[in-house]
């Protein structure tokens, strides 16, 4: 997480173990799906697409369904079944407003089971997934990897344009479904020479238009407890409540919203006691807090555009 891309000499330097290994370890890690390591075009950093957060309630029984309906969607990048008042929650990308107009008031109520739909759209991101680091190594160790990443672990300020061209896009298309390519691999795919396909990966690194993440499910590191927060915090203090937020190790991604709801996020913890904890000591000392709203989720369906095994009454559904 603190290095996507570093190479096993990289990782083997820091946990001090064998390059051999680390190699053997980071295959198996991924063969097996416990980590999944993607380039993301950075929507904000490219002024491509902006984000939605829309929260479904459902019909009884209808639940699973309108979400891997919602799932199936290509704007959509995840998906949670949750506990409490509302259903379902998803992140959804849009491009203009006519996009934006079409989602809220015609896709999403036409979805079959879908009784009310809440809409947030995302204005600043305190924290996204990309810079998550939850505390699995020291934060020397951490810090020591995470100095040696291309693409910036803190997200780009806003208003800052990186462009892009057409063989910058087959990069990224490629590097969507394996950001851990090789270089001469990487080439042969988008059809140019190696050297100047790292040139372009790594300059799209540098400005922030290209941004590498290890996706992980919370669960498989120990962090069972995932949730997601929407908040009511007095404007005068929504920033520094969003930058209190981004510093917790538990906090997998937090924004600013507009809606009924101005501070969005999730986060993982290790049990209902952690959430607890985060609850009445995190949420409840936060400044210029109003009102705090956390669900608990029941499933992913869908994280960062990577579409998960639907289960229903404790079975994996089978197609």
């Amino acid at each position: 997480m603190s290095n996507p891309r570093a190479s096993n000499a990289q990782i083997s330097e820091v946990v001090f173990t064998s390059e051999a290994t680390v190699s053997r370890r980071v295959s198996r890690l991924l063969s097996d799906g416990t980590v999944q390591v993607i380039g993301v075009l950075d929507g904000e950093a490219t002024q491509r697409t902006r984000s939605l957060f829309v929260r479904l309630r459902c019909r009884p029984g209808e639940a699973h369904r309108s979400a891997e309906r919602l799932a199936a969607w290509p704007e959509c990048g995840s998906v949670k079944l949750l506990t409490g008042s509302v259903d379902c929650i998803a992140e959804i990308s849009y491009t203009t407003n006519e996009h934006l107009l079409a989602i809220t008031l015609e896709q999403l109520p036409a979805l079959d089971g879908v009784l009310a739909v809440w809409s947030n759209q995302v204005i600043r991101r305190f924290a996204t997934p990309h810079s998550w680091l939850p505390d699995l190594l020291a934060d020397e160790l951490a810090e020591q990897l995470r100095s040696q990443r291309l693409d910036p672990w803190h997200d780009p300020l806003p208003g800052q344009l990186a462009a892009t061209d057409a063989l910058d896009e087959r990069i990224a298309e490629s590097l969507a479904h394996d950001g851990r390519l090789g270089w001469q691999r990487l080439a042969e795919l988008c059809g140019a020479n190696p050297v100047t396909v790292r040139r372009r990966t790594e300059a799209m690194m540098v400005s922030g238009a290209l941004r590498m993440r290890a996706v992980v499910d919370p669960e498989r590191i120990g962090l069972p407890v995932n949730a997601f927060v929407s908040l009511n915090v007095n404007p005068t203090q929504l920033g520094r409540a969003g930058e209190l937020l981004a510093e917790h190790p538990s906090v997998l991604m937090i924004a600013a919203t507009t809606g009924d709801r101005n501070l969005c996020g999730e986060i993982a913890v290790s049990s209902d006691a952690a959430l607890y904890g985060f609850i009445s000591d995190t949420i409840g000392g936060l400044p210029g807090l109003q009102h705090a709203d956390v669900a608990v989720a029941l499933q992913s369906l869908k994280r960062a555009g990577l579409t998960r095994p639907l289960v229903s009454a404790g079975l994996a559904i089978r197609r």
